[in-house]
């Protein structure tokens, strides 16, 4: 036991000092780092009412400035012929117009899926059908211009995102 904890502390000795050299020469002077004077900054103390009023005063300035986006399309309906009234046919149109104003806006915002499909029958075509298909959610959109003339009720419909609000829905 004795002579293993010899062993020991004979290796742990040898691994200490391997690579070192007895040297009998005095060490060499540095040179002195030149002394750097740190600055000292003056912390202002801030109230916190006063930064939560430059938040907010933040916050409307960035509301108030122009949107990065805006948006803006002309939806179509056409009245129905059967319907009782002259009345109820506009009211149809209107409806019309304003889901396909909406429908217009989804397709710029989120964009168009398209299901297409071909049959071609001794070298020529003989049956096409193409689907499309528009999904999303269109908020905060509003109508600017109507009109309805030759049984036509047209609507321009305007969408503004500010860049806030863009950076939420489309970061990804």
């Amino acid at each position: 036991m004795k002579k293993s904890f010899i062993v020991l502390v004979a290796t742990v000795v040898m691994i200490a000092f391997t690579g070192c050299t007895i040297s009998t020469d005095s060490p060499k002077p540095q040179p002195k780092a030149k002394k750097v004077k740190k600055r000292v900054m003056a912390k202002k103390r801030v109230d916190p009412a006063d930064r939560e009023i430059a938040t907010k005063k933040k916050e409307l300035a960035f509301l108030n400035s122009t949107p990065i986006k805006e948006f803006a399309v002309i939806g179509e309906g056409i009245a129905p012929k059967n319907t009782i009234s002259p009345a109820q046919a506009l009211v149809l149109a209107k409806r019309a117009a304003v889901a396909d104003a909406y429908r217009q806006l989804g397709a710029k915002l989120y964009g168009v899926k398209i299901n297409a499909k071909e049959t071609v029958k001794d070298a020529a075509l003989n049956n096409s059908k193409i689907i499309t298909q528009v999904n999303g959610l269109v908020k905060d959109a509003y109508i600017t211009e109507t009109s309805y003339k030759d049984g036509i009720y047209r609507v321009k419909m305007e969408l503004k995102i500010d860049s806030k609000t863009w950076k939420r829905i489309f970061s990804y």
